[in-house]
This record gives C-alpha cells, sequence and structure tokens, in this order.
C-alpha cells in the first residue's frame, strides 16, 4: 500500500505545482504564528510535498532559523528543491518518516495534511518518532480534514480521496499520542472551503513533569485595564 502512495504522488506532482500556495497553506502558517512559531526556530515539516508550505515558512525563518522538509515521494523532492534553492538554511529529504533518521531537537514540527495519508496502525509508531525529535518547549502541529466531512466525502463524493485517506477522530489521535509523552494542548476545527469547517488543527506538546507555570500579569495602565474589561465583557456575551 505504501509503494502505491508513493507511485500516487509521484504522479501527483504536477497538480500540486498547478495549484501552488492556496489560502490552506497561510491558514497553517497563521496556526503555526499562534501557537508560538517565530523566527530562528528550527522547523521540520514531515510531508513538504512540492514546496508551497514549506516556501511560506523559509520566508519567515529569519537568519537563525532553519527548516528541514520530509517527503516520501523523490519527485516531490526534486520539484521543492528546484523552487527553494535560494533559501540556504532548508534541507530536503527524500525519505520515509517512519525510517528516517533525524538529529533533532526541532522547535515545531508540522504536518501539513498528512497524518490522515499515513495508515492507522502507523500512527503510535509514527509520533513516537516525532515526539523524539521535539524539543522539550516545543509543539507539533497537524492540519487535517475533519473527519466528519472526510466520512461525508467517502459516501458522496469519493473519486476525490486519495489512494490512502483516513477519517482522523480525536481519540484515535490521542490514543496514540499520549503514549508517546504527547498532550493536546488544542483542537480546532474551521473552514476553508466548507461552510460546516472542513478543517481541523491540533496542537500536542510534550507531556513533561517539569512544566512551569506562570501567573498573568494585572494590567498597569488604563489602556490595558479597559482593554480586560471588554474581553471579559465580550466573553461573558458570547454565545454557547
Amino acid at each position: 500500500m505504501m509503494g502505491d502512495a508513493r507511485d500516487f504522488y509521484d504522479r501527483w506532482v504536477g497538480q500540486q505545482v498547478r495549484e501552488g500556495i492556496n489560502k490552506r497553506h497561510r491558514a497553517i502558517v497563521g496556526a503555526l504564528r499562534r501557537a508560538g512559531w517565530q523566527p530562528g526556530h528550527r522547523v521540520l515539516e514531515i510531508g513538504s510535498g512540492v514546496g508551497t508550505l514549506t516556501e511560506l515558512l523559509a520566508r519567515g525563518l529569519g537568519s537563525e532559523g532553519s527548516l528541514v522538509g520530509l517527503d516520501f515521494s523523490a519527485r516531490s523532492i526534486e520539484v521543492a528543491r528546484r523552487r527553494l534553492a535560494s533559501f540556504d538554511r532548508v534541507e530536503l529529504l527524500a525519505a520515509d518518516v517512519l525510517d528516517v533518521s533525524l538529529d533533532g531537537p526541532f522547535d515545531v514540527i508540522v504536518m501539513p495534511d498528512v497524518i490522515e495519508h499515513i495508515p492507522l496502525e502507523h500512527h503510535r509508531e509514527m509520533l513516537g518518532r516525532v515526539a523524539s525529535w521535539l524539543a522539550e518547549d516545543g509543539f507539533v502541529l497537524l492540519n487535517y480534514p475533519n473527519p466528519h466531512y472526510t466520512d461525508w466525502v467517502r459516501e458522496h463524493n469519493p473519486s476525490v480521496l486519495q489512494v490512502i485517506d483516513q477519517s482522523i477522530h480525536a481519540d484515535a489521535l490521542l490514543a496514540n499520542a499520549y503514549p508517546q509523552g504527547l498532550y493536546l494542548e488544542s483542537l480546532r476545527t474551521y473552514s476553508l472551503w466548507i461552510n460546516e469547517g472542513d478543517y481541523v488543527v491540533a496542537v500536542l506538546r510534550p507531556n513533561t513533569p517539569h512544566m512551569t507555570f506562570t501567573r498573568i500579569a494585572e494590567p498597569r495602565t488604563m489602556l490595558q485595564r479597559a482593554a480586560r474589561f471588554i474581553r471579559e465583557r465580550v466573553g461573558d456575551q458570547a454565545p454557547t
């Protein structure tokens, strides 16, 4: 099955190039920034494809940052290397996440629409490898289709699904993540092309016993106090 998948993505290169950077890639960058990605971080992108999201990440690395892009389609990596030839702090590898040897740690590991294409029976092993590469204060960001939407597509429009295209429900994700020392910090469903929410973004962090917690500082200026009052009032009136 994985050999069929590799052939599929080798053939899919042309479509990825034609589509280019779109709002899905920009949404992932926004989610990474909200989760804490900053210039100077060391980033691992698993499933970098032809380098579309990789290009956006490379622009934001800063002078001290670096990026490793990993994809098991050798043809995709060839195209990505040409695309990103001008970025000297980007390394692109054609390898399988289940076999590759990498030198961590990474501050950020991002999997953009990848986990649903890895067979479910390999998820615990895969997340174990991801956890071993992650810095103690780093995070993993997963972006993948809403499983309910994938179920609907499987029934009503199966021709658009890829060779391996699974529904990733939260219970299965967490059952594989927690034993590998990763905990769920956040999970949010959002809309790109479907009103009812066609995508999920999840953030995982290391479940370390040495976590620290810091009290929120009290606002000092009149403007800060007014801003807090407005936030609290809006929160109280938000629909439930």
